[in-house]
């Protein structure tokens, strides 16, 4: 696991994973330190993978408020349910669809779900976050979001592609 920050607020928990033949999946997740700290995406859930440490690096879990699904692909919820248990205070963001996707696995505690759809926001104490339907995306309960405060858009998949090597799949810096 690789972290980074973008700006003073937001900590990239990047993963990822090789498809063979086609190349590496870049797998990322973010903490928000708002008021209300967010956890967007919870990475995947692979036996060698432990996310719940992964945002212990970065913030104590019993901490977390919110947790946003950006969609239900398993590549974003690989560790949905470690963290709702190291996380007792936090909601579920995600939509209608998403809480049926997701419940095919294993159900969710509805009381904990937090539904919001494209053009709806969710207020964390100090910003909005703003739910958004991304120009490209594949899935229908995906929900990319904007934060109000330190300008920065969630897009979900939207610009994801495989990567021909794990260095660039594990790269801080955009550029690469």
């Amino acid at each position: 696991m690789n972290t980074h920050k973008i700006g003073t607020d937001v900590t990239v928990l990047n993963d990822h994973l090789e498809v063979p033949g086609v190349g590496f999946l870049d797998v990322n997740s973010f903490v928000l330190r708002a008021r209300e700290p967010v956890v967007i995406d919870t990475g995947l859930g692979l036996p060698d993978r432990d996310f719940v440490a992964d945002v212990g690096s970065v913030i104590d879990p019993a901490d977390v408020r919110w947790i946003w699904l950006t969609h239900p692909d398993r590549d974003h919820t690989g560790g949905i349910f470690n963290l709702l248990d190291a996380a007792p205070q936090a909601r579920l963001v995600t939509t209608f669809i998403g809480v049926g996707i997701m419940s095919t696995e294993r159900p969710l505690p509805l009381d904990r779900v937090f539904l919001l759809n494209p053009g709806q926001s969710l207020d964390v104490g100090d910003r909005t976050l703003t739910g958004f339907r991304p120009p490209l995306f594949d899935s229908p309960a995906t929900v990319g979001l904007y934060d109000d405060r330190s300008g920065i858009c969630f897009s979900s998949d939207c610009f994801g592609a495989p990567l021909p090597t794990a260095e660039l799949a594990g790269s801080d810096e955009i550029g690469d």
